[in-house]
Order: structure tokens, then sequence, then C-alpha cells
């Protein structure tokens, strides 16, 4: 009933080869140069950014940062991350421009504990897919057409919703579950049955076991990850700090807020409502700490343990090493 690790991967592959065609769509040129035209391309070592300041970390300033960039998955109801390592491919840029980025984002990977591959080793088995484009209806609508699941959980009734792009950056994750006995499938709204059922393995996704009200012994992945950018909406922006924000929204299923939180984050970069507060430059001290702590968690948890355990381990990575601001 349940597919395991070798058909995941089996999966992700047709998904794949669906959005190796949607590649096809170039964007102008002019435009796709226009990004970051005026700046060389930064270091890929990610340096350490300043500490928060008290005032940033004040009052419930570590869980509400969680709680924004770490969306539950839909059909657990608990944080994702990668088990798999990471295998980026970027597109609509220069050469330079789409290697940076993606060197960016394995980069930020390996700073902060996520599963990864070197980038000269991934081939053609990519998981990462990021797309510039002058046409991002166009690209999402032949997306529709290879392959749906690459919109992530939804109904077919949903479709026309899910594919529509509210920001001028944004992803959709395919996610799967893993039981309590190891067992795994794709998290999609009509899976495929098998032919014959018991009594005793009935359901479409992996069972957890009910002896806990801490921990459900279920936990969710990401497999998947598709980002499209709007041209349109990103030129001028630099690259380090847009390749940053790439790598958030790869390495955690992030809501798109409309307002800047207390802690600063890269997500700050693309939020409408900040005030007068200056843009991130850079991934943040709060971007890492986070990061670090989701990649340590334990996801078996129900979903208000692992955010409270995940704030908590970013307020004691900050009191070892205290603001000097």
């Amino acid at each position: 009933m349940f597919r395991s690790a070798g058909q995941i991967n089996a999966v992700g592959g047709a998904l794949a080869a669906g959005v190796l065609l949607v590649s096809l769509i170039s964007s102008p040129r002019a435009q796709a140069e226009a990004v970051a035209s005026s700046a060389e391309l930064p270091e890929v070592t990610v340096n350490a950014p300043r500490p928060p300041t008290p005032q940033e970390l004040a009052g419930e300033a570590a869980p509400d940062f969680v709680r924004v960039h770490a969306k539950a998955a839909i059909v657990t109801g608990q944080l994702a991350r990668w088990s798999i390592p990471i295998c980026p491919m970027t597109q609509g840029l220069s050469p330079a421009f789409n290697d940076f980025v993606s060197a960016r984002i394995l980069a930020v990977a390996a700073n902060v504990g996520a599963p990864h591959q070197e980038g000269d080793k991934c081939g053609t088995r990519h998981n990462v897919y990021i797309f510039f484009t002058s046409e991002p209806k166009r690209l999402l609508d032949e997306v529709v057409k290879k392959d749906s699941r690459l919109l992530g959980f939804h109904y077919p009734s949903q479709t026309r919703s899910v594919q529509q792009m509210s920001r001028p950056i944004q992803g959709w994750y395919v996610t799967s579950s893993r039981g309590a006995w190891g067992d795994q499938s794709i998290d999609e709204a009509e899976p495929l049955l098998p032919s014959e059922r018991s009594i005793l393995n009935k359901g479409t996704h992996p069972a957890g076991m009910p002896d806990s009200r801490l921990s459900s012994h279920i936990s969710s992945g990401i497999v998947n990850v598709l980002i499209v950018a709007d041209l349109s909406r990103v030129v001028g922006l630099e690259i380090g700090p847009l390749s940053d924000y790439l790598a958030m929204l790869t390495l955690t299923q992030a809501f798109a807020s409309e307002q800047c939180g207390t802690l600063p984050s890269i997500m700050d970069l693309m939020a409408p409502n900040c005030g007068d507060r200056e843009k991130p430059t850079q991934i943040t001290a709060g971007d890492l700490a986070f990061l670090r702590a989701l990649y340590q968690a334990d996801l078996e948890a129900v979903l208000p343990m692992e955010r409270s355990s995940i704030s908590d381990s970013m307020l004691r990575a900050f009191k070892e090493r205290p603001s000097t601001h």
C-alpha cells in the first residue's frame, strides 16, 4: 500500500521530468540580466550575521518566528524538513548567476546541517527547481499539464487556485509521510490504492502509534520543491540576498508574511509592510538559528511541541552567543 523509499524516488524522478520540460520556457535575456546586474557575484560561503538585539528577541519574537517560518504539512499536521540530499537547479538568469544561486542554497544547507549533495554530484537528479521567468502563469500552466502533483497536496478541484502566484517569488512543496514502522508515501489527495487490502492495512497514508499525547510517531519530509520568481517583480534586487531568500524557501515551508516580524529574517526582503525597517542584505542570525533547530528537532512530536522545541533551541543558541549590540 505504501511506497518505499525507492518508489518515492521514482515518483520524484517523474515529477522532475515534468519540470525539465517547462524549463524550455525562456525569459527575455535583458530582463534576466537586469537582476543584480550592477553587482559582482559575492562569496558563496555563509558569513556569521550580527546576533539579534534584546529588543528583537523580546516577548514572543522567537515563537512567532517559528510559526511564520514553518508551515505544517497538510497530511500529518506536523513540520516538514528534508531527509534526502538537496540537489538544486536554477534557470532563467545568466549561467553564472544560475550557478551561484544553486551553490548558495547548498552552502546554507551545509551550514545548518540539512542533507545536501555536492552540486557536481547531482547530475540530472535534481529535486529543487528554481525558475526566473517573465511569464510565471505560462510556466505554471505547463507544470499543471505535465503533473499537478508538483504543486503539492491538493484536490483536483483546487488546482486552479493552488497554482495562482500571489507573490514575486513563490514555492510549492511535495511532501511525504513516514509512519511508525518505516513505511512512507508521497502526500497526495488521491494516492494509488492496492488491489487487495485487509482490515489491518486500510488507509491511504502511513500510520503512527496512538499511545502518546506527545508524539504521533509520524514525520513529514520535503521531497521536491518548485520555486518560481517573477522577473518583472525582482528586477534590481542583488543576487546575494535574493539567493539567501531562495535558500530559506528551499529548506523550510515558510508562510508568505505581509509584515516583518520582531526578529529580522531574510524573508522580510519580500514583505510589503515593514515600515521604515532596512531590508536585510543576507540571511540573518534568526534564520540560521531557526534552520539549525529545525534540522535537529524531534519532528515526530505533536505540532505545538515541535514549535516550542525549535523556539527554545533558538533562544539557547542566542544566549550562548549574546548580542554585542
